[in-house]
């Protein structure tokens, strides 16, 4: 007999036999190589044909057999329930990103110390800047233990200020480009002086500061001022009596004092005025008619004077900490 069909004889119902049981994958190329050697070796047309058979239905049958089972209904509607879930509250959490960060900065307004780290936007925001922080007053009252600086308008949380007359809209290069420094003295809303540099573009006349921008300085300078001897530290103006004395020429600096007068349980009298801000003379950095007087008894080149009446509201004391003036 051939060699092989003696090989037919012995290794076909070897295969078989393999065949009838289920083989792990890990067995799956030896069993599939033996019947390709099948294949080869024998010498009848029928039984190749019966080996491709054999080797297709073999394959299907140990990867159908060893293959992963499908998941159930309640697995699959699980897993679409959580997919769904995550990517709700992730689109929910990427849209209120800028609400939770407008809460942070209200609950979290910047402290005196970050306020008094201002970088100026613009060069002539910086020499405006400089001259105001070592003036001769500024530097007299910093060194002094009982006033206190502070830039009130900084301390404003950004979403707050966005919407502030004075903190805001007032404020650029042309009208007023830094934020005025302020001093105020003890803990009682006792005096207060505030230095300024006005623009141009805040006049009514050409050249003349707007009366309405003057007003508004005082109105906020003097509140300010008593703020701090009101129960709550909070206060409304009820009276504001204005005398407007010399004519305030723009692009210059100003210097605003205000001393509070009378206090009565949730009511303070203020009074103030705005002066040309004294320019040194000589090289010593001193200022002509300065002396041991406080800031509000010397008098300088009077623009403006005023007196207001300030009335701490009956809701004030409810008001949260960042809805109070900084």
């Amino acid at each position: 007999m051939p060699r092989c069909l003696c090989l037919e004889d012995q290794l076909v119902p070897q295969c078989f036999d393999r065949y009838s049981t289920t083989p792990s994958p890990s067995d799956s190329t030896a069993v599939a190589r033996c019947y390709v050697t099948l294949y080869h070796l024998s010498a009848s047309q029928a039984l190749k044909q019966a080996l491709i058979v054999i080797t297709q239905d073999f394959l299907l049958t140990t990867y159908a057999a060893h293959a992963l089972p499908a998941p159930s209904r309640l697995r699959r509607v699980l897993f679409v329930t959580s997919i769904s879930l995550t990517s709700i509250s992730l689109g929910v959490y990427l849209a209120s990103l800028p609400q939770i960060t407008n809460l942070t900065a209200l609950l979290r307004p910047p402290s005196t110390s970050s306020s008094l780290a201002y970088l100026p936007p613009t060069e002539r925001a910086a020499e405006i800047n400089n001259l105001i922080t070592n003036h001769p007053l500024s530097q007299r009252l910093r060194s002094d233990p009982e006033w206190t600086e502070s830039r009130p308008h900084l301390r404003l949380p950004p979403l707050m200020r966005q919407h502030s007359l004075t903190a805001s809209t007032l404020m650029g290069d042309t009208k007023i480009p830094v934020p005025p420094m302020m001093f105020t003295k003890g803990d009682k809303g006792e005096e207060l002086v505030a230095i300024s540099y006005l623009g141009a573009d805040l006049c009514g006349h050409v050249g003349i500061i707007h009366g309405g921008m003057l007003a508004t300085m005082l109105d906020e300078g003097l509140a300010r001022c008593c703020f701090a001897a009101l129960p709550s530290k909070v206060g409304v103006t009820a009276r504001l009596e204005i005398d407007f004395r010399k004519p305030t020429k723009s692009d210059g600096f100003v210097v605003l004092k205000a001393r509070t007068v009378k206090v009565e349980g949730r009511k303070a009298w203020v009074k103030g005025r705005v002066e040309v801000l004294p320019m040194p003379v000589g090289g010593d950095g001193n200022i002509e008619g300065s002396g041991k007087a406080g800031p509000y008894e010397e008098k300088g080149e009077v623009l403006v004077e005023a007196e207001g009446l300030f009335v701490e509201p009956r809701w004030a004391k409810n008001l949260p900490a960042f809805a109070r003036p900084a």
